[in-house]
């Protein structure tokens, strides 16, 4: 995907003054741009819909809710690029990475994208699973994997696809984010100030880390 143009960019922050938001607002507050919905491979530009599967978290636009505000903007998340794109009437533009719009909250399921600056490869959008001063999150990556030819007549090749991976999770604290492990023996250690609680909450429980039902059971022990 590349930029084509930018819409005009005005200094003021919608946050600070109003609690209702919409598509023409964000058009006109920030700067943003026209999207393209294409990959450059390093040998020619292959259209999205010439790629199996979809580089969205959702195929569809879906209303979310921008910030705090209390009123519904259509978007998708393209998690193949971590970008938010939304629907202007018939044109899909991209919302830039900037801290006045840091979170949106889809409506129907009420998930909540977060944007934070992590100083790795995986700064960008989070799905926020619970808040507070330890708060687990969720990194959805999808991978784009080129064509590869058939060797010979007797074997197939393998089209161009999408393929979201397994989600990856994070625990946000006041000092950093680290990711969580996959030897839950490993947790105490990584959370000295709670190590007891944890040692404890791992021999009551059978805890699996790729669990986001124990997830959230570990975020409530985390903020107690």
């Amino acid at each position: 995907m590349k930029s084509i143009f930018s819409l005009a960019f005005l200094s003021v922050m919608l946050f600070a003054e109003a609690q209702q938001i919409s598509v023409s607002d964000v058009a006109r507050n920030i700067k943003f741009n026209k999207t393209i919905n294409e990959i450059n491979n390093g040998k020619q530009k292959i259209s999205y819909s010439d790629i199996q599967g979809v580089p969205y978290y959702t195929k569809g636009f879906v209303n979310a809710r921008v910030g705090d505000t209390s009123s519904w903007v259509p978007i998708r998340y393209n998690s193949f690029l971590d970008t938010i794109e939304i629907l202007d009437k018939l044109e899909v533009y991209e919302i830039p990475k900037e801290q006045s719009y840091p979170k949106f909250t889809l409506e129907k399921t009420n998930e909540k994208l977060v944007l934070l600056n992590t100083g790795d490869q995986y700064a960008g959008y989070f799905f926020e699973l619970s808040d507070g001063k330890y708060r687990i999150l969720r990194k959805v990556i999808t991978k784009f994997y080129d064509a590869v030819p058939a060797p010979n007549s007797l074997i197939s090749g393998t089209p161009a696809r999408f393929e979201m991976e397994r989600p990856i999770y994070f625990i946000k604290t006041e000092n950093g984010i680290v990711r969580v492990p996959k030897n839950v023996k490993e947790l105490p250690a990584m959370f000295p100030e709670k190590k007891d609680e944890l040692n404890n909450f791992i021999k009551s429980n059978k805890i699996k880390l790729n669990s986001e039902e124990d997830l959230l059971k570990l975020g409530v022990l985390l903020n107690q």
